[in-house]
């Protein structure tokens, strides 16, 4: 029976993570992160036209006001909807724009209007990488305790950072609004790589507990090869729903939508061509250092996983 040899493909998954990343970091580098008003601070206009109009109309208007650069947008699920963001405007500024754009379009309908000053989105811009960072160091706490072993550790940390990198510059390259929502996405993604990244090293850990008499990177082959199914189920699963969220949600949810689908797909691939690839060549290269054959030694027994026991199991262990 033909098995799959995905570690013995490694170096191509760490070929096709370069290829995603790069265009990435190149677009972070030249053009940045495109922060939206709840970062950067501004004006939100959510208004609805008297009559159809292009964008380009619609920016003459602002132009006039020294706002030719406002981010508009419409869509085709909203007719005569124009969502506008400008720098800050204060109550009077925002009542002069409404009043040219209505008589420009006819009778214009304000939606929704809301302001960010500068000073408060700096200090929200502060306290989301506080957030993010926190989170990051809680996770390599957790895997650090979980699997007391050093190099699964770092593996496990090394691919989550590629996930982060990865959405990151997917929001960059496609110049995607960052607000206050991409937060949320940030810190979904890490909790999602590194759960599937837990299960990988899990059925590792456990497989060496067998004493098998294979190679390491047999062993992570197998160890991966029995729990694919289950990481594509969930995968797929998740996918499925943030799919009819994007269609379906309405269009200020999509940016949001399109995090967490680049987040599960980058977290799934990243656990077995990243995490467990690494783990390979780290293993590989302290045998050679060590002069040992790895390819015919049998890995060291990880220890078990720390006993969480409740407080009935405790009475009953106290009481023998």
């Amino acid at each position: 029976m033909k098995t799959w040899n995905i570690i013995g493909s490694r170096r191509y998954g760490y070929l096709l993570s370069l290829a995603i990343l790069l265009p990435g970091v190149i677009a972070l580098v030249s053009w940045g992160i495109n922060f939206g008003i709840d970062f950067t601070g501004g004006t939100l206009l959510d208004v609805r036209l008297g009559r159809d109009a292009s964008i380009q109309e619609v920016r003459e208007v602002l132009g006039a006001f020294g706002q030719a650069e406002a981010v508009i947008q419409t869509s085709p699920d909203r007719p005569r909807q124009v969502l506008i963001r400008t720098e800050h405007l204060d109550e009077a500024q925002t009542a002069r724009v409404m009043a040219a754009l209505r008589g420009r379009f006819g009778g214009v309908e304000l939606l929704l209007a809301e302001r960010v000053g500068p000073k408060i989105g700096r200090e929200l811009r502060r306290q989301a990488v506080l957030a993010v960072t926190l989170g990051l160091l809680l996770q390599v706490v957790y895997i650090s305790w979980r699997f007391r072993s050093l190099r699964f550790a770092v593996a496990a940390d090394v691919a989550l950072l590629h996930d982060l990198l990865v959405v990151v510059g997917l929001y960059a390259l496609t110049r995607r609004q960052v607000d206050s929502s991409f937060v949320a996405v940030l810190l979904t993604v890490v909790g999602y790589s590194i759960n599937d990244t837990v299960v990988v090293f899990d059925r590792i850990r456990e497989t060496a507990g067998q004493r098998l008499r294979i190679g390491f990177p047999e062993l992570v082959n197998r160890s991966i090869l029995e729990v694919l199914t289950r990481s594509l189920t969930t995968g797929i699963g998740a996918i499925m729903a943030i799919v009819a969220i994007y269609f379906l949600g309405g269009v200020t949810i999509r940016d949001f939508a399109f995090g967490l689908a680049a987040g599960v797909v980058t977290g799934t691939y990243s656990s077995i061509f990243v995490a467990s690839a690494l783990l390979v060549d780290w293993h590989l290269w302290s045998e050679r250092r060590a002069g040992r054959p790895a390819a015919v030694r049998a890995p060291e027994p990880l220890p078990p996983p720390p006993a969480v026991a409740g407080p009935r199991t405790s009475r009953r262990r106290a009481r023998r």
